[in-house]
């Protein structure tokens, strides 16, 4: 099951200088002096991050505020873009537009994003083909995070705990992300814009540590046998059919996968990923728009997708992200035919296992799976 949404799409092209407001309370700025810089994205984005990476020279500015969405992007002559999401995502409740969080891509043509780490839930990802292209996000928990508490919940039962997504995509001219001692410059703009973030909406969360490294997105070349596995697909047996896996680590990011195959390259036969805070409540509304008469991941404990071809889910109850952990198992391979009842009850085992080490990694309680 892979739950779409549409792309970031970036507004490259700048407005007329100066601010009008629209429908629906949005506000537009551009320009291109200090002010319309400190006032972008609100007033958080990090101003000082930005012209480190796109340097001092006049920087031309974009952005848009309203209804829990702020986003900009800074152009700077010959340097590259960064364009910044931050997206309130408390009680987003069905509407999947305010998830502007970045899919993991295709494995087929893509890499796989790698875990932040130094304290931060969070992804960089980078299309291989791509040098100076680079995604970065950032959750924040606010409250649960900051105490290990549960969270807080309305009468209805739905959690209710603040949240926050930023997101930062990078085009920089001068930086190729192969090189270690670049990759920094495209996740210290997320960084210092989720602080002043933090600040600017009152979140009580533990941010993370300064970004010295970064890992590198990982390849569909860089598959390994499942049996030397020590990150997200570690503990997951192999059987006749299923010997590889592409995997990445695992430090912290709300959102983790693990691709299964054979021994041929890019043969990937199962998807299993794991789902938390913004990520699950973005999988369970995705869901509740296509199969409105289904049963939820999440609201109920575990269950399968697809009868036929057997895609199931389970879940767990996880305070420090503030709300829940969501696992699946997918099909990749759309032309293996109708499951078998063996096949199933592999699944169900790789799933299980998937599960519990990843609810382990997050603080959760006892996993839920079919």
């Amino acid at each position: 099951m892979e739950v779409r949404r549409k792309r970031i799409i970036r507004n490259t092209a700048l407005m007329t200088a100066g601010v009008f407001v629209a429908a629906g309370g949005f506000l537009w700025q551009s320009g291109s002096n200090g002010r319309e810089l400190a006032g972008a994205c609100g007033g958080m984005l990090a101003v000082d991050e930005v012209r480190a990476v796109l340097g001092q020279d006049k920087l031309d500015v974009s952005t848009e505020s309203g209804e829990g969405i702020d986003t900009c992007e800074v152009h700077g002559d010959g340097q590259g873009t960064v364009s910044v999401t931050i997206v309130d995502t408390t009680d987003v409740g069905d509407d999947r537009s305010r998830f502007l969080l970045p899919q993991v891509p295709d494995p087929s043509d893509h890499a796989l994003p790698v875990p932040i780490g130094h304290g931060w839930s969070g992804l960089f990802g980078a299309d291989a083909t791509d040098d100076g292209e680079g995604t970065t996000t950032l959750l924040l928990t606010c409250g649960a995070d900051a105490t290990g508490g549960s969270a807080a919940q309305d009468d209805s039962g739905a959690s209710n705990v603040k949240g926050l997504a930023v997101t930062v995509e990078s085009d920089l001219v001068a930086t190729t992300v192969d090189n270690p001692a670049n990759r920094p410059d495209f996740v210290r703009v997320a960084t210092g814009t989720a602080a002043k973030a933090a600040k600017a909406h009152h979140c009580a969360t533990r941010l993370g540590r300064q970004v010295r490294t970064v890992g590198l997105p990982v390849t569909e070349e860089e598959f390994e046998p499942l049996t030397h596995t020590s990150g997200t697909c570690a503990g997951i047996r192999p059987n006749a059919d299923v010997t590889t896996a592409q995997e990445t680590a695992r430090d912290g990011a709300a959102r983790e996968t693990c691709l299964l195959g054979g021994d041929g390259l890019g043969e990937h036969r199962y998807a299993l990923e794991a789902y938390y805070g913004a990520y699950a409540a973005e999988l369970k509304a995705g869901v509740r728009e296509e199969r409105p008469d289904g049963d939820i991941p999440g609201e109920t404990a575990s269950g399968q997708i697809d009868p036929k071809n057997g895609a199931y889910w389970g879940s767990a109850h996880c305070p420090a992200e503030g709300e829940q952990g969501i696992f699946t198992l997918r099909r990749a391979n759309n032309q293996l035919g109708p499951s078998t009842p063996k096949e199933r009850i592999y699944m169900k085992a790789a799933l299980r296992a998937f599960a519990e080490r990843s609810a382990r990694g997050h603080g959760c309680s006892a996993v839920a799976t079919p």
